[in-house]
């Protein structure tokens, strides 16, 4: 097949994307496909060759990067850029690529395309649209607030007030439709001013910022392949705090695959991602985060639709556990889309 790896755009998330673009391209041409890389942040001239995409993910993109428009995403698609493709391999993490935007252009031209279709990135890209459903379908999750910036909510002493008296303890404050803990803060004693600077940075990538009870707990993700869910990763960062740093920068996180559980649990949760990826409505593949509690209780927080896909990424380590190589993962990915 003629595969097009999409990766980069223009996200805050380019860098990893790109590094999982590399990885893709090579397994997919390892298993006899025809690749075209194409980064979408450059418009109409989108082609790019594997020495273009090399970077390092543990770095933000630059500001000038971000502030591309989003034109240039409609430019890409209406090139000659996908000219002979069968397939698009989707790989751009976060606004722009894995929220529904990016697949309706797709599908507008009707180039098929990995992953989940238009309602459900948009639906999982949007963490307060996600809660809800996953509250409707009986699938716990954290109790939250939304504030809503252009509504002067972040500036709001109340927002403040009602933060503090409806979510006891610790607290999340987070973008509602940003990835890799972008813009997110966890605050273990909130008081009036940390809650302030919280929502400030949050309001800083999206107009919607979640606040959310911090659940006490170990952090587990699962994937999700096709129907079926892959073995549990336990993630322990340095420092409590999973963040961008500690997430693309070797040796601040430790990993645990298949996670340290009982049978009973380590099902339980299994069977919760594969209900939050129906949920949603997802397709072909998925990852789903959780917090278990003290009390072995888990709580959903998110699916990722788009997640990160380098060789040593928590997807292709579940996969890696269950027997499967990242070459097969690609290809499996591809068939199941």
């Amino acid at each position: 097949m003629n595969i097009a790896v999409v990766c980069g755009g223009i996200s805050p998330e380019r860098n990893v994307s790109l590094v999982g673009g590399l990885a893709t391209a090579n397994a997919l041409e390892h298993n006899g496909h025809t690749v075209r890389i194409i980064d979408p942040a450059f418009g109409s001239d989108s082609i790019r060759t594997k020495d273009q995409i090399l970077v390092n993910p543990s770095e933000l993109p630059s500001s000038d990067i971000l502030q591309l428009p989003k034109q240039r995403l409609l430019d890409c698609v209406q090139s000659s850029a996908f000219d002979g493709i069968d397939k698009a391999f989707l790989l751009i993490h976060g606004t722009n690529g894995e929220d529904g935007i990016f697949q309706a252009l797709l599908e507008a031209k009707g180039i098929p395309y990995t992953g989940s279709k238009v309602m459900s990135s948009a639906l999982a890209m949007n963490k307060l649209a996600s809660k809800v459903m996953f509250s409707a379908v009986g699938i716990q999750t954290p109790i939250w607030i939304a504030a809503v910036k252009s509504k002067g909510h972040l500036d709001n002493p109340a927002t403040i007030q009602d933060i503090l008296e409806e979510i006891p303890g610790s607290i999340v404050i987070k973008p509602n439709d940003q990835g890799s803990t972008l813009g997110m803060s966890i605050l273990h004693n909130p008081i009036s001013e940390t809650i302030y600077n919280a929502l400030q940075l949050a309001g800083e990538y999206s107009d919607i910022v979640l606040i959310e009870e911090f659940i006490e707990g170990r952090e587990l993700t699962v994937a999700v392949l096709g129907d079926e869910a892959l073995p549990i990763i336990e993630i322990e960062p340095e420092g409590g705090f999973y963040d961008y740093k500690r997430k693309y920068t070797k040796g601040f996180t430790e990993y645990y695959c298949p996670a340290d559980l009982s049978e009973d649990i380590s099902s339980f949760v299994q069977n919760l991602a594969i209900s939050a990826h129906h949920a949603l409505g997802c397709t072909a593949y998925s990852r789903v985060d959780f917090r278990l509690n003290e009390d072995n209780v888990p709580y959903c927080l998110e699916v990722n639709t788009i997640p990160g896909f380098s060789s040593t990424s928590l997807v292709p380590m579940a996969a890696k556990e269950a027997g499967i190589d990242f070459n097969r993962l690609c290809e499996m990915i591809i068939e199941l889309s």
